[in-house]
């Protein structure tokens, strides 16, 4: 994610906290059973000393030696394993301790961020923005169907399809909204555009969809449509001279799930056109997962955006419209 390098010192300061730990917990219990059995720590040392020696027979050319060496570690380790279990200790007991094996808290796996930092990115750019007071009441958990009207059928779906507001949430929305995120999850290249009124859920979901994302460690970012223009402005006048807003806008072509909240709020140009068009068409490019929310039709769209984006939009989005009453007017939601 696109952080500031306060906001980086900050984690790698957790994770150097992290290590810490785990090095404090394994030195605990290296003298706990060390003690109890003093044969676990002649292995060790024995194991420490023929790793050193395999690498300089390896390095001389004497693979005979480098292979017994080997062997010999492979003996010492299934010995300790046993007198381990044999004391009461689990087998894996003296190995390190780390909150995140895959990255051993570095936050990297090679050169590459691992889940558990790209987790803690997404949750240090949420709470600079307010959001995680939000995502605890609007997520999956708390997505309440019976705030939906079930009278009523839906008006502009007849005479075709005759069903309610909650029947075609049940029915036909949070289906696709599954689907996107079953596809987000195996591959990461699903979009979504969801419009229709005010009230009916837009927004709901779209923070049911970030929460579910951050609880399985995937990099978003969650911008209104009105603010990511407002940054692009920015940007634009400043010419790279904000490392930080730099930073952000490269995050917002670039990150795993980008969410643009209340599409068609922020003052239609043609610089917003442009900038649109080339984010939408970037992010494709690169296999990179969109949400759109907004209150505009797609005819709406067309006439705002052009038809090249709505095109764009039609042939790789998922499109979910949303019908019915205003949720918040029959207090609804946001519980």
């Amino acid at each position: 994610m696109a952080l500031t390098r306060e906001q980086y010192n900050r984690i790698m300061r957790i994770y150097d906290e992290r290590r810490r730990r785990s090095e404090e917990i394994n030195r605990g219990r290296q003298d706990e059973a060390y003690e109890r059995v003093p044969r676990l720590k002649e292995c060790s040392d024995r194991i420490s000393a023929n790793a050193v020696a395999e690498t300089r027979a390896f390095l001389s050319g004497d693979r005979a030696l480098a292979v017994r060496l080997r062997e010999e570690s492979a003996g010492l380790i299934s010995e300790k394993k046993r007198l381990l279990k044999e004391n009461g200790y689990p087998e894996d007991y003296l190995e390190p301790v780390y909150e995140c094996p895959c990255c051993r808290d570095t936050g990297y796996v090679g050169t590459e961020k691992c889940s558990c930092l790209r987790k803690m990115e997404s949750e240090l750019i949420y709470m600079s923005s307010g959001l995680p007071k939000i995502l605890k009441k609007e997520n999956f958990e708390h997505f309440d169907l019976s705030v939906f009207d079930d009278e009523k059928t839906l008006s502009e779906l007849a005479p075709k399809l005759v069903i309610t507001q909650r029947g075609y949430m049940e029915e036909i929305v949070l289906p696709k909204v599954q689907s996107f995120l079953t596809s987000f999850f195996k591959n990461g290249a699903e979009n979504l555009l969801m419009t229709g009124p005010s009230g009916t859920g837009k927004t709901f979901l779209s923070n049911c969809i970030a929460n579910e994302a951050i609880e399985r460690c995937r990099g978003l970012l969650y911008e209104s449509a009105a603010e990511m223009f407002e940054k692009f402005s920015k940007e634009s006048f400043r010419h790279g001279e904000d490392e930080a807003l730099s930073g952000r806008i490269k995050e917002i072509y670039d990150c795993e799930l980008l969410i643009i909240d209340d599409l068609g709020t922020e003052v239609a140009s043609a610089f917003t056109e442009s900038r649109l068009f080339m984010l939408l068409t970037h992010r494709l490019k690169t296999g990179r997962s969109t949400i759109i929310s907004s209150n505009l039709s797609l005819n709406q769209m067309s006439r705002i955006y052009g038809e090249r984006i709505v095109s764009r939009i039609m042939e790789s989005y998922v499109l979910i419209p949303f019908y019915g009453s205003d949720l918040r007017l029959r207090g609804g939601m946001r519980r």
